[in-house]
């Protein structure tokens, strides 16, 4: 198993962030220094790039890579995980580590998939850190993913989240992944109509809104062209239809044109809004 300092250096994480004073020039106060201002707020930089990733108040505290690592070792420790995957979204602005178990294929329906655990922590000021769970499916990379709202409660970045990160081995639980892999497995028994696959469609696309754009007419196209797919290659059901919702959003939907764009908007932007929004019309329907 990798230490730390590998993890960080294999997936370009090992750099810190520091919070600094922020201060601004003009004229609106004449008698400061140099024409200098100091303010009440504070910017968190890269300090490799210099990069600016947020302003915060005081009592804003960052939470360096090593110490996400570090503690998502510790987690993968506790709960018989293995760290895969550590990437930067957007410029660092946040961190994502990716965790499986040793045994981590499950089947719905009849469909191969693995199952994952993310930690996600916001150097922007977006985010505490939080924890969520990840479906794969095998055959065509399909990607579902959903922050927990029972792993434990996010934290704010205070001065005491160095100590409270500790406690986080020890109080993680799976009852979210439980819970949706356990409805997955129903959508897969449940026949899908071709009234609920219209509904859906409309209700992703927002065609109630008209006049229908050029743009959400050619969403609407893609939609049912994926859900098309995967009905006839996995079955007429729930699941079949949610394969093809999640083929969308992982192949075609288009998504932030930077590195691990796709994956960011998967995890915390519109194609991640997308699933979850076909999983609860799914659902209830």
């Amino acid at each position: 198993m990798l230490n730390t300092e590998q993890i960080l250096e294999q997936n370009g994480l090992n750099w810190n962030v520091k919070k600094v004073p922020l201060i601004y020039t003009g004229e609106c106060q004449p008698d400061a220094a140099n024409g200098l201002h100091s303010t009440d707020f504070y910017g968190i930089v890269r300090e490799d790039t210099g990069e600016v990733f947020a302003t915060v108040k005081e009592a804003y505290e960052p939470t360096q890579n090593h110490t996400i690592i570090k503690t998502m070792q510790e987690i993968a420790g506790e709960n018989d995980l293995e760290i895969v995957k550590a990437i930067p979204l957007n410029g660092g602005r946040k961190i994502v580590v990716q965790m499986k178990h040793e045994s981590n294929a499950i089947t719905i329906g009849d469909e191969p998939t693995e199952q994952y655990v993310y930690a996600i922590n916001g150097h922007d000021g977006s985010s505490s850190l939080k924890f969520g769970f990840m479906n794969k499916v095998i055959f065509c990379q399909n990607q579902f993913a959903w922050l927990s709202g029972n792993a434990f409660s996010g934290y704010r970045h205070t001065k005491s989240i160095q100590e409270k990160v500790e406690q986080l081995p020890k109080i993680i639980n799976f009852t979210d992944q439980y819970d949706k892999v356990a409805d997955l497995q129903m959508f897969s028994n449940e026949s899908a109509t071709s009234s609920l696959i219209n509904d859906l469609v409309d209700y992703l696309a927002n065609t109630d809104k008209l006049p229908i754009s050029t743009r959400r007419a050619n969403m609407v196209r893609d939609l049912s062209a994926c859900i098309y797919i995967e009905t006839n290659r996995i079955s007429h059901t729930k699941w079949g239809v949610f394969n093809g919702i999640t083929k969308y959003t992982t192949h075609e939907k288009s998504s932030p044109n930077r590195d691990y764009g796709q994956q960011e908007s998967i995890l915390t932007g519109s194609c991640g809004k997308m699933n979850e929004k076909a999983f609860k019309f799914l659902k209830a329907y």
